[in-house]
């Protein structure tokens, strides 16, 4: 290091402990936890389904899930309330102790919609040639937006109704927020079945699943902290 840059040093941390202040202490303040909950009725069927196979080189299973998916989907197309979404798509190698002995190549499919009825049926076809990964129930966005704000306005409306308890409670005269938080309940689909082995119908199909959309809690927590006047 240059010798005149020493006491430049020196004189600049010098100045900035002379400057720094301590971190004021403080005082009154209060944490507390409020929350607001209601039951919403689950509006959105979720199915997961997927395509695999098997075969000695890579190139046979992948075409014969690519042609399984590709029908699927066109399948599900034909059915404007149906909304369709192709998953992550894998390949892996089958090994008999250190050899590759085959190849395994799998696929997933994604369906949602109102229509519970419809896509029941519709799983129910395309078990023809897919798997069930799982169904499941969910409170759609549009659902949840609409019951955000009212739950959002009762849960503030609790936590200032405490606040004012608390401080009146201290002998204290008036109170102020210097800390929120508003967190909610994000749900994930609601397992119905994993790994379905429906029943075949008459016809050589798969009979239709029962399903039962059901409700499910949803919540708005309030936390924060609150400073008390000091009389």
């Amino acid at each position: 290091m240059h010798p005149f840059l020493i006491p430049a040093l020196m004189l600049a941390l010098f100045t900035g402990n002379a400057f720094a202040h301590p971190e004021t202490p403080q005082y009154n303040r209060v944490s507390l936890n409020e929350s607001a909950q209601t039951e919403v009725d689950n509006d959105l069927l979720v199915a997961v389904l997927f395509a695999q196979a098997e075969g000695k080189d890579a190139a046979m299973p992948a075409d014969e899930v690519n042609r399984i998916v590709d029908w699927a989907v066109n399948l599900a197309k034909s059915h404007p309330e149906v909304k369709v979404q192709t998953l992550g798509y894998q390949s892996s190698a089958i090994y008999n102790k250190s050899n590759i002995r085959g190849w395994r190549v799998n696929q997933s499919l994604r369906l949602e919609s109102r229509d519970s009825r419809l896509l029941g049926d519709l799983v129910a076809r395309l078990q023809e040639q897919l798997k069930v990964k799982s169904i499941g129930y969910q409170v759609s966005d549009e659902q949840r937006r609409k019951q955000l704000d009212n739950l959002t306005a009762e849960a503030l409306a609790r936590f200032q109704d405490r606040a004012e308890h608390i401080a009146k409670s201290l002998g204290r005269s008036a109170y102020r927020v210097v800390r929120l938080n508003i967190n909610d309940s994000r749900q994930n689909p609601m397992p119905m079945a994993r790994g379905m082995a429906m029943e075949a119908s008459a016809d050589g199909g798969v009979a239709p699943a029962r399903i039962e959309a059901g409700t499910q809690k949803m919540t708005i927590s309030v936390n924060g902290e609150i400073e008390l006047s000091e009389k």
